[in-house]
């Protein structure tokens, strides 16, 4: 695990695709949704974080997409646009920024949540410093050495 510390961000996106068992009522996928948004950051709460700089979620399915984010320690979320049809496959991109955990926790925190949404997989970035323990560029931006798991 990375020291952290409280006046630093730690960063990191996720994209997650997957599909509901069953079509699900548009007010009912924005609702799951936003449990998922609320629920992620109030986890990050529990495990130690000092503040939650930003938590955004872009979800399509089809031609059309939900908007939400958080950025307040009690999980309030706001949604932006929003579905029109049942969803029954999505793909959702979720970037965290919160100060006080460190990456790995943040991860392990969107692999628990996920299971919320469906049957799906996900696969996680950091958006910070590079992850490949081989790579000498001090001021790496290959994305490929930012992964931090695929599921």
């Amino acid at each position: 695990m990375t020291s952290v510390k409280e006046d630093l961000p730690s960063a990191v996106a996720a994209n997650i695709k997957g599909t509901f068992a069953k079509e699900t009522k548009a007010p009912d996928a924005e609702t799951m949704f936003a449990g998922f948004m609320s629920e992620t950051v109030r986890d990050c709460v529990r495990a130690g974080a000092a503040m939650i700089g930003h938590v955004k979620a872009n979800i399509r399915s089809g031609n059309e997409f939900l908007s939400i984010s958080s950025t307040t320690d009690d999980g309030n979320v706001r949604n932006r646009k929003g579905f029109s049809s049942d969803v029954k496959d999505y793909e959702m991109t979720v970037n965290v920024i919160v100060y006080g955990i460190d990456e790995v926790m943040i991860s392990k925190i969107l692999e628990t949540r996920r299971r919320d949404l469906g049957k799906n997989s996900m696969t996680i970035y950091s958006d910070t410093g590079c992850k490949d323990p081989e790579c000498e560029d001090p001021d790496c931006i290959d994305r490929a050495h930012r992964l931090i798991k695929i599921t």
